[in-house]
């Protein structure tokens, strides 16, 4: 039975969930339509042209409000003739269309912080581009291929917006609900669990579902209801805020009794919450201390949700709540442009590639050599290594499982049967194009792009070997600058962002008895420096070689962080209610001794000076919770120290 399990398991991972069937239909058919059609007249170059921008723009278009897929399918529409016409216009003149491929590669990684939709208008770009100098080196009409390439767009606006009268609504009351259960589930794990890494999870989810209706209301076309979202939107996220102080309480050391009775208040709550009804639930109050921390939090959050009402909210304070595209674009790309920036390196990365790709290319006269560009281009995605290294070794095996069926399949089966090889294999592309894994969707893309090609010259049962070639070699210039020539490692970047968030941290100490907007703002930055650092530590897991030692210290930093950033959140919401006010002073200087060591943590020779008194621990629960935090922030760097011989 288990074996049975086990397979079953195995198996379903190269497809995606019943949910996931109907987007993949919609990326599928615009394709197959492109390719069947063209094909049919004879134009089978146009019909692969037309395939694969299909694939690119129908990617692009997931997970996006219908009224922001129209504005965006429309750009991307644009963008493909542009680059189609460009590629017509320098083919013949190889410096001028190397140097226009260098350039083209320059734009994308300094667009590689963007959202993703934005970041594919490059990706998109430079992916039609070299597509086009193909077929206009091999002689492809011009007009051919542009109308496939514009048919193929219109297909894939067609596919994407015709549902738009009867789910518009559905998607955003989908948005809301999974927004609403997320909260009330992640406030249910706080009786069963106090494993911070489960609670973590709930709150990332959370978190997550509130960006994705955040931003889906931005591209509503009514503005009050656009407004009415956020502003319930708001008030979720300020009821998530009290969730974080109930979960930073519970780390303390409360008495048995009360903690019983606040898992009797959360059961309750939760019921409620699930029921759409109003909070009555109550906590009865006894004699231990620091109760009226943990009652103070609860009232306020059932005031929140049974009376409260918000303001039009201020969107341009709240990370949770996106700004525009045409802002966020402009912020981003001003980021990227400093000089010594990830991007800039990401970006001379890619045309470095792309350059020797495509002297490679020339130089050899390579059949179907534009393959070998456009390998590298898509495994040099994103700028972290790890994860780079990652997309590198799953392309090659993908691949190279992938033309193995390629060519069984193309000596066994006759070539009239071509037309649906493609299309049985476009469609399990996009059924695992869900998925996580990148090798599973890599397998039937590179079959899928086989039997296309196979469609030029039917006969020729070799085109998968020399698509693993292709690929080989693209893949191996990829690694070679990505490690030799051009690296880009995580630790370089992580002092850099620790820096920014201890400094975001010393600024919202400062505020603490300032008027709430202003710790509001403070909150908002710390939050976006932790999530952050939080990605860079994530990439930094995944490198190669990495010690057991600088994975757990990192991950350990990460931990004592958002426990510092959730307790001084406890001291936003509720105030210091002891005689410890004036211990945000002490609480400033210890963080900036943090700051002025963290550089030169692992150098030896002295450090600045420190009060080595130790404060004791007070006994009032929020002042004790920061205390503890920032002791053991101080710990962490003393750990952090070289060994002097």
């Amino acid at each position: 039975m288990m074996k049975i399990t086990t397979l079953t398991t195995m198996f379903s991972r190269w497809f995606s969930n019943a949910a996931d069937i109907p987007d993949s239909i919609r990326i599928t058919l615009p394709m197959l339509v492109s390719l069947g059609m063209f094909y049919s007249l004879g134009f089978t170059s146009a019909g692969i042209s037309g395939l694969i921008t299909a694939w690119l723009l129908g990617t692009q278009a997931r997970s996006l409000p219908y009224l922001k897929r129209l504005q965006i399918l429309s750009i991307s529409a644009v963008i493909t003739v542009m680059a189609t016409y460009l590629a017509f216009l320098v083919f013949d003149n190889m410096w001028l269309s190397a140097i226009t491929l260098c350039s083209i590669a320059i734009l994308y990684g300094l667009m590689s912080n963007q959202r993703p939709h934005i970041r594919l208008f490059g990706y998109n770009f430079g992916f039609i581009y070299i597509m086009a100098i193909h077929f206009a080196a091999v002689g492809d009409s011009f007009t051919i291929i542009l109308m496939a390439n514009i048919f193929a767009a219109l297909c894939v606006m067609l596919s994407s917006l015709i549902l738009w009268p009867f789910f518009n609504g559905r998607i955003l009351q989908q948005h809301t609900v999974t927004v609403d259960n997320a909260l009330t589930d992640w406030l249910n794990e706080l009786r069963f669990s106090d494993n911070e890494a489960q609670l973590a999870a709930k709150r990332q989810f959370f978190y997550q579902s509130a960006h994705n209706l955040a931003y889906y209301s931005n591209s509503i076309s009514s503005s009050k209801r656009a407004i009415k979202i956020k502003i319930e939107l708001q008030r979720l996220l300020e009821m998530s805020e009290y969730i974080i102080c109930l979960e930073r309480a519970l780390s303390f050391d409360l008495h048995q009794s009360t903690r019983i009775r606040l898992f009797k208040w959360i059961e309750l709550t939760v019921e409620q919450l699930k029921n759409n009804q109003q909070i009555t639930a109550t906590f009865a109050t006894n004699e231990y201390k620091n109760t009226p921390y943990i009652i103070d939090i609860i009232e306020k959050f059932k005031r929140c949700y049974n009376f409260d009402t918000f303001s039009s909210p201020d969107n341009s304070k709240n990370i949770y709540l996106f700004t525009s595209d045409s802002a966020a674009f402009i912020g981003d790309f001003c980021q990227a442009l400093k000089f010594n920036s990830k991007e800039w390196r990401h970006a001379g990365k890619i045309a470095v590639t792309l350059a020797v790709t495509q002297f490679l290319t020339e130089f050899y006269h390579l059949p179907q050599g534009y393959w070998i560009s456009l390998t590298a281009f898509i495994v040099l995605l994103t700028s972290s290594m790890a994860v780079t290294n990652h997309r590198i070794w799953n392309r090659f095996y993908g691949t190279a499982l992938g033309g193995i069926y390629c060519f069984v399949c193309l000596y066994f089966i006759p070539p009239q049967h071509l037309i649906l090889l493609t299309s049985i294999s476009v469609f399990f592309a996009f059924t695992s194009y869900h998925k996580d894994r990148y090798d599973i969707h890599v397998f039937w893309l590179t079959s899928m792009i086989v039997f296309a090609i196979s469609l030029l010259s039917p006969d020729n049962t070799y085109v998968s070997f020399y698509r693993i070639i292709d690929t080989l070699f693209g893949v191996t210039i990829a690694f070679s600058v990505n490690y030799f020539i051009a690296p880009s490692w995580t630790m370089t970047w992580l002092d850099r962002h620790t820096s920014n968030m201890i400094k975001s941290q010393i600024l919202y100490v400062a505020v603490l008895n300032k008027p709430q907007w202003e710790q509001k703002i403070n909150l908002y930055q710390s939050q976006q420096r932790y999530y952050a650092l939080n990605g860079e530590v994530m990439n930094l897991l995944r490198e190669p070689n990495l010690s057991p030692r600088t994975s757990k210290d990192w991950l350990s930093l990460l931990v004592l962080i958002q426990r510092l950033n959730d307790g001084l959140l406890l001291a936003t919401k509720l105030g210091i209610q002891s005689n410890e006010s004036h211990a945000t002073a002490r609480w400033i200087r210890q963080l900036q001794w943090i700051e002025q060591t963290f550089p030169d943590r692992c150098k030896h020779g002295e450090m600045p000076p420190f009060d080595t008194e130790t404060t004791p621990i007070p006994e009032d629960m929020l002042c004790a919770l920061i205390e503890k935090d920032i002791q053991q922030l101080t710990a962490w760097m003393l750990y952090q120290r070289a060994f002097v011989v």
